[in-house]
């Protein structure tokens, strides 16, 4: 299965070798597939060092550099150059989510290729400290133009580049849109993802998917700090409701009636380090830099990955795909989830925020490019904010804005209209 990430890491390779590698993505999105087919077509050997489940690699590496280093090179193959070799470190978030010990090692090993992969998206110890020595990348979910790929429509994704210098036929789009609403039902999790291109049982996915969101409970239940344990959960339980509600606003009061704040900001905190959880800060102000104009006690929490998302909403995927009209199928804040997604992996895209002004006018995302901030209002039939950017545009006086709804990709008085599905080409 093609991902992406998989450029990336071309571009590390020739160009970086100074630099390590390290991989960050929450449990299950594929990182170590992606780091093993990297290494197979790029490397003539590729060596995996599990440390969650090779406790002898872990140990050594803790307490005896010199025999860990051992024991590394009696598994590179002596006709290789070091050049030729890529050692990789998976789940290091193991060793009590300090790097250290790791890079001092790959200090005493020059002119071999490393990676580091860590199950974690917050920052590890000692990774500001190696920040000239890292190549960072983060891995999430599919995207939409991935999952086409995966399903071998890849012409499809030749027809939405297309779009910014042709109209495409109404016949293509209908396609591609159908192919977006079975995306907007399984998601990007790689492996549902690839049980669906095998089966095309949307039921079977649905069972899946049940079965995934057992697994990230079981993952919060033995990984989770024991302390905030129960917090955790209970704000893992209260996404779906937390999203349903007009006022996207994290609510503390929904994960429990005497909640407060300051007794839930480790457990959050945790989701979010872990990837489980995406965290969006509101912006008082629609000014560059938007950082300096960050409501910390004000924010959204989104989920993973959409097709997750969905089934924690008891959503029926057959159901859902047996509507005709697409937006009538998805509810405003999935949606948002499913445009969080793909922007977040837009190149052209950096940190996104929301903003909400003092009446009603909301703003599902901004985020700032080439110094002037851009206002994202995601339309759907649920709700619909088409005085949102006028308000936004009127305070702030802004060039741009981007609508993202089914319509044609068109530009019109200081309105970019981005399809849904195209998302991943502006």
């Amino acid at each position: 299965m093609f991902r992406n990430i998989i450029n990336d890491m071309a571009s590390w390779y020739e160009t970086s070798q100074e630099k390590v590698l390290l991989v960050k993505g929450a449990l299950g999105v594929g990182k170590t597939w992606s780091v093993q087919d990297f290494g197979s077509a790029f490397f003539k050997q590729t060596i995996m060092i599990d440390l969650s489940n090779d406790g002898f690699a872990k140990k050594i590496l803790q307490d005896n550099l010199e025999e860990f280093s051992l024991y590394v090179d009696t598994q590179v193959k002596s006709e290789f150059q070091k050049s030729e070799v890529l050692i990789v470190f998976d789940e290091v978030q193991v060793m009590d989510y300090d790097i250290h010990g790791i890079m001092e090692y790959i200090s005493t090993k020059p002119g071999y290729y490393f990676c580091m992969i860590a199950s974690y998206m917050g920052s590890l110890i000692g990774e500001d400290e190696y920040l000239d020595s890292l190549e960072v990348i983060n891995l999430m979910p599919l995207t939409f133009e991935e999952f086409l790929i995966a399903n071998k429509a890849q012409n499809l994704c030749k027809y939405i580049e297309k779009q910014r210098v042709t109209q495409v036929d109404e016949v293509i789009i209908q396609r591609i849109i159908d192919y977006l609403k079975v995306f907007f039902v399984v998601g990007g999790m790689p492996e549902i993802v690839a049980e669906y291109i095998k089966s095309n049982d949307i039921q079977g996915i649905d069972k899946l998917q049940k079965g995934q969101l057992i697994k990230y409970r079981g993952y919060i239940s033995k990984k989770a700090p024991k302390n905030i344990l129960e917090k955790v959960l209970k704000i893992w339980d209260s996404i779906p409701a937390q999203l349903t509600k007009d006022n996207r606003k994290f609510m503390y009061g929904y994960v429990d009636e005497k909640a407060r704040a300051r007794e839930y900001e480790s457990a959050t905190n945790w989701l979010v380090d872990n990837g489980l959880l995406r965290r969006v800060f509101k912006v008082e102000k629609g000014l560059v830099p938007l950082k300096e104009h960050i409501d910390k006690k004000s924010f959204e929490l989104y989920h993973l990955d959409h097709g997750l998302l969905r089934q924690m909403k008891g959503l029926n995927g057959s159901k859902l795909l047996a509507r005709t009209n697409l937006f009538d199928a998805m509810e405003g804040a999935l949606v948002e989830q499913m445009v969080l997604a793909e922007l977040t992996l837009n190149a052209n895209v950096k940190e996104l925020y929301f903003w909400i002004s003092g009446a009603t006018a909301r703003i599902d995302f901004l985020f700032e490019d080439d110094g002037e901030v851009i206002p994202v209002d995601v339309q759907s039939t649920i709700r619909t904010k088409a005085q949102s950017i006028k308000v936004f545009q009127q305070k702030y006086n802004n060039r741009m804005a981007i609508r993202i709804s089914l319509g044609e990709l068109n530009f019109s008085k200081g309105v970019l209209n981005i399809p849904l599905y195209g998302l991943w080409n502006f």
